[in-house]
């Protein structure tokens, strides 16, 4: 059927398909499967996906074995919306078990995650130090995922590692710059022997980008702030942000968000309200419904208090909103993400999942227990992202001869090969189902009559 339309129709009727039709429809022909993998329908099957909400959440946590080695068991769970926290849909497959150690979400963009594994915080010599290692072998690890296509870029060892300098502190920022339309990892590292005098020895900026598949050095990067420990990135409008501190401020200090954008490759710094500055334990940052977040945990001089700000105008300091406090629970530790419902999805000390109501100040608790830091929660995006990449990817399931995966194979019962009929009459009636004009669906239908003729001719000359 494919060869009656043109390219530009079946690329339209295409990409208005979910993920796991489209890669289905690979197995149609190779022409369907060079449109398909190629960067440009990539790019324009995200636009479409960007403005649908896909109705499944993605979610992730990880519990840690109670005897050596203590390995860490991570989940990653497909929800419908409506449901959640109860009936999966699907668990995926978990991209890193053999490391048994934590992985951690920097952070997603376009249906991509950037996972960093193996993470160690340790003191050493007074230093807070993020190292990644497994048994005692410190190398740095991290890779981007797309779980809707099943592929996993690794990434390279950074140029500034345990081996080469020692111990250090590192933080690190994922995104997209849209103008060069490249996936990009931030790397900020302060230098042992630095002691946080930026004028002497400032600190190393290294970026990753997917579209270069290398480290580079940011020359002359002007950070003067020391990003906090475990503080969180959250990406907003092309640029990676954090809570930082000036030097020599102790614990519980904030003075700022810092920013860096991904497309300029500069830092800038953002002011917080007056009332968070110093007054907390711990104040990280976060993005909800395209706006950024303050949440401020535990009061240095009070009793505990949870408090969560909102930037009503991006960039605006006196546009920061204070949307509720929680004074009378004990032992929250994090915010987890806001519900379209209005409630709030905590984590508290010991592990647990909660639901709070801002309105109600009523919290109900799930049955979902694990690491505080590992619980992550957000709507999956479907996309094709990285399905184009090949040097230095690793699928989860293995590849036969032709291009077709084997996922797809066990997905069909192992029945349906490239040029399958059943595989070309089911891709039909997808099209069927998406033709969106009638001068569409008049082309489809001459399409299936002449395809349904030629199949008959074929059985004829057959017999």
């Amino acid at each position: 059927m494919s060869d009656h339309l043109t390219r530009e129709l079946l690329e339209e009727i295409l990409s208005r398909l979910r993920v796991k039709s489209i890669l289905i429809c690979r197995c149609v022909s190779k022409t369907w499967y060079s449109l398909i993998t190629n960067p440009s329908f990539i790019a324009h099957h995200l636009k479409k996906t960007a403005v649908r909400n896909s109705g499944i959440l993605f979610f992730s946590y990880s519990t840690r074995g109670l005897v050596w080695p203590f390995k860490e068991n991570v989940r990653y769970l497909l929800y419908p919306d409506e449901s959640f926290p109860a009936n999966p849909i699907e668990e995926l497959d978990y991209p890193f078990k053999d490391l048994k150690r934590f992985v951690d979400i920097v952070g997603s963009c376009n249906g991509v995650f950037c996972l960093s594994y193996g993470v160690y915080g340790k003191y050493t010599y007074g230093v807070f130090c993020l190292s990644y290692g497994v048994y005692g072998k410190y190398t740095d690890g991290a890779a981007l995922w797309n779980p809707s296509v099943r592929k996993i870029v690794n990434i390279p060892c950074p140029n500034v590692t345990f081996t080469s300098l020692g111990f250090y502190k590192h933080l690190l920022g994922f995104g997209f710059d849209s103008a060069t339309d490249d996936y990009k990892l931030v790397r900020i590292v302060y230098l042992p022997d630095s002691n946080f005098k930026f004028d002497k020895i400032p600190p190393l900026v290294e970026i990753y980008s997917l579209r270069s598949r290398g480290w580079r050095k940011v020359d002359n990067n002007d950070l003067k702030y020391v990003i906090a420990d475990l503080s969180t990135s959250a990406f907003l409008n092309g640029t990676c942000h954090w809570v930082a501190t000036k030097p020599p401020n102790g614990p519980g200090a904030c003075d700022a968000i810092v920013s860096f954008s991904l497309g300029e490759e500069v830092f800038g710094e953002m002011e917080v309200p007056d009332c968070l500055v110093k007054k907390y334990h711990f104040i990280d940052v976060a993005v909800s419904d395209g706006s950024l977040l303050l949440v401020a945990i535990t009061k240095l001089t009070e009793e505990g208090c949870f408090s969560v700000w909102k930037m009503k105008e991006y960039g605006v300091p006196g546009s920061w909103t204070n949307l509720f406090n929680i004074s009378h629970l004990a032992g929250i530790r994090r915010l987890v993400a806001f519900r379209q419902s209005g409630e709030v999805l905590l984590a508290n000390i010991a592990g647990g999942l909660v639901f709070y109501d801002p309105k109600t100040e009523e919290i109900s608790a799930t049955e979902i227990l694990g690491n505080a830091r590992s619980f992550y929660l957000d709507t999956l995006v479907e996309s094709l992202v990285l399905l184009d990449e090949a040097n230095g990817v690793s699928n989860e399931h293995s590849a036969s001869h032709g291009g077709i995966d084997k996922d797809l194979q066990k997905n069909s019962k192992g029945k349906k090969i490239a040029d399958s009929p059943t595989i070309l009459n089911e891709a039909n009636e997808i099209l069927e189902e998406v033709a969106s004009s009638s001068n569409s669906q008049i082309v489809i239908d001459e399409a299936n009559e002449e395809s349904k003729e030629e199949a008959q001719g074929e059985s004829i000359s057959t017999e």
